[in-house]
């Protein structure tokens, strides 16, 4: 009996596939992991996350707070020398024409700083001296540390220390993203809320003590590097909400904390407004604050990290309770909440000391080169997003509170077009065009300051909506860069990197009155062109299905496969070949099955060997062809 046409060709086609993938290198999508799929199967983003997304939100409100409430707190009213006259106190508002000609007379404008010097009491309009005291404007500013303290003229760059001391103990992130890779993420969120409420409330009762004003100011700077350093939570809280959803919520989780900073942008802009007293803003943040002691039992662990730290019973109860709250059921998952929970804690990977860390992504080529551009977009995000967002209240003397409103509402408006553009295309490419579009806006503030201050004030905005933008869009590639074994000191690691930039911008900032009005813009616009160019570098992260757990697999993530698919074309192109020549030599056998009828058992048997015999002739010259290409 005669072999079918079909049968023949399909045996072909088995053999050759066969044969061909025994010589060519596996490829495997990513699969999911255990975690992962038990996290979709109690709800990746239910009930339970919303109410975790609302609570985490409420924390991120703090550190918007405290790093804004320096604007308002700290601002440097308009001033002038105070006048020791024996008839009456001197004000900064003209009290009569006999007052206005006192100030014409000590303070003339032919001074060459009549902010900080003034002509001799005792030697008019001969010798000048330093002035001692100041009078301030309170058409904005009531008490800020500026006025009680004087921080200005030569003691100006006082107050500029008291924000380096809260830039400098924020990079403490990477001590704490060491603290929250081995004693978890809720741990060390408590900690650092139980440091916060204890400083707070240790300087506003020190700030009402009989010091003096000088001790005061260092009490003052040593608590702003206690707070920033407290206010690492941010970075903790962000990779908690990453590992508590689903891939596809990643900007979400992102972005929700940057609304809620938003939110704290607003609120202190509020409270100093109604109050216009630092005193009285200090105390209602150290009261806003105390409620968070309640969190350590709100706010679960991760699953995800106790799952990589072995503690599977701790696991399961937080499984539980979310599909509890999602509605959900894991009675269908039994087999991966234990067998497979329990064989991935078995082979779960080691946990890497912070110098390990350090040493795996200066050996790896790729992990090397995407953090030294991580790094460099994170510098780059702080120093113009301090630099912008903190000075755009100077651009003019009206109207500070309605202008800063404003730019909360640009910064908002940034975030919602992150997450936008995150979400509906790539990511690299929106990020490119903000950094780009941002550094063309910061350029036209010094062009245009003078003549037309409105597009000066109006480009300042556009510069903080698309900064924004970044800074938003550039927190979700950090995250996705570490595994989860050091997804925390790495992004803590990257934080600490990043202040070095902020560190740097209140000093930049005050070039402009020190230097040169344009210079610090300059600087700025130049850093953002860099890091856009920078940014043409990264890896595309939008088609990632799961967040990668180990070193290795943050390595191979953005491989291309070009390769494999060129060598599965041309199998393709060779399988086709190989069917025609069968269609031939299937006609040939026809033919001779006709004229053979008396021995077709014999034939059958030969043709059958013969047909074998040539697909593995044909599959040897194809293996000598393409080792000779």
């Amino acid at each position: 009996m005669s072999i079918p046409k079909s049968n023949r060709k399909r045996s072909l086609i088995e053999l050759f596939q066969k044969t061909y993938s025994q010589d060519q290198p596996q490829i495997s999508s990513p699969a999911a992991s255990t975690i992962d799929q038990l996290l979709h199967d109690a709800g990746s983003f239910g009930l339970y996350q919303k109410l975790q997304f609302f609570l985490v939100g409420l924390l991120a409100v703090l550190p918007a707070m405290t790093a804004f409430s320096y604007v308002f707190i700290a601002a440097t009213p308009d001033h002038r020398c105070q006048l020791n006259l024996d008839n009456f106190t001197d004000t900064y508002k003209i009290q009569s024409d006999i007052h206005q000609n006192y100030i014409n007379k000590y303070i003339s404008s032919e001074l060459k700083d009549p902010k900080c010097t003034m002509y001799d009491k005792n030697f008019p309009n001969r010798n000048t001296i330093p002035c001692t005291q100041w009078v301030f404007d309170d058409t904005f500013y009531n008490t800020t540390i500026s006025t009680e303290w004087n921080l200005v003229c030569t003691r100006l760059h006082l107050k500029g220390i008291t924000q380096n001391a809260y830039i400098i103990g924020t990079s403490g992130s990477f001590l704490t993203g060491i603290m929250s890779d081995r004693l978890g993420r809720r741990t060390t969120m408590y900690l650092l809320i139980l440091l916060m409420v204890l400083v707070l409330n240790s300087t506003q009762i020190l700030m009402h003590s009989k010091m003096s004003n000088d001790n005061k100011l260092i009490i003052f700077t040593i608590s702003r590097f206690l707070t920033g350093f407290a206010q690492t939570t941010y970075s903790i809280t962000l990779v908690l909400l990453l590992e508590m959803t689903s891939a596809k919520r990643r900007v979400l989780a992102s972005n929700i904390l940057s609304y809620f900073y938003t939110l704290g942008e607003l609120l202190i802009m509020l409270i100093y407004y109604y109050t216009r007293d630092w005193s009285i803003t200090m105390w209602i943040l150290t009261v806003y604050v105390m409620p968070f002691l309640c969190y350590y039992w709100c706010i679960p662990e991760s699953a995800r990290w106790l799952v990589s730290s072995g503690q599977l019973l701790q696991a399961r109860k937080v499984l539980h309770r979310i599909a509890y709250v999602n509605r959900r059921t894991l009675a269908n998952s039994e087999k991966k909440l234990y067998d497979d929970l329990q064989r991935d804690a078995h082979i779960r990977p080691k946990r890497y000391s912070y110098t390990y860390v350090l040493i795996s992504l200066i050996k790896s080529p790729v992990m090397r080169q995407r953090c030294l551009i991580i790094f460099y977009i994170m510098m780059t995000n702080l120093m113009v997003y301090l630099g912008i967002g903190m000075g755009i209240t100077t651009l003019t003397k009206d109207r500070p509170y309605e202008i800063f409103l404003v730019s909360i509402f640009a910064e908002l408006f940034g975030l919602c077009l992150c997450q936008f553009c995150a979400t509906k295309f790539d990511r690299k490419i929106p990020l490119v065009l903000f950094f780009t579009l941002c550094s063309l806006s910061i350029l036209m503030i010094p062009i245009t300051h003078k003549t037309y201050p409105i597009i000066s004030l109006s480009s300042a905005l556009c510069a903080k909506l698309f900064i924004s933008a970044a800074q938003a869009l550039s927190w979700i590639y950090t995250s996705e860069t570490y595994p989860t074994v050091i997804r925390s000191t790495g992004v803590g690691l990257t934080v600490s990197i990043a202040r070095l930039g902020g560190v740097w911008a209140p000093q930049i900032s005050l070039l402009a009155q020190s230097v040169w009005f344009p210079l610090p813009y300059i600087i700025f616009s130049i850093s953002s062109f860099i890091a856009a160019l920078f940014a043409i570098f990264l890896p595309e992260t939008r088609t990632k299905i799961a967040l990668p757990e180990t070193i290795k697999q943050a390595e191979k993530r953005h491989h291309s496969i070009p390769m494999y698919g060129q060598q599965f074309s041309e199998m393709e192109s060779e399988m086709i070949y190989m069917n025609k020549k069968l269609s031939v030599c299937h006609e040939e056998d026809e033919e001779e099955h006709h004229q053979q009828q008396h021995s077709i058992h014999l034939e059958d048997t030969l043709q059958f060997e013969s047909v074998k015999s040539d697909d593995e002739l044909m599959l040897t010259n194809n293996k000598q062809e393409n080792n000779i290409l």
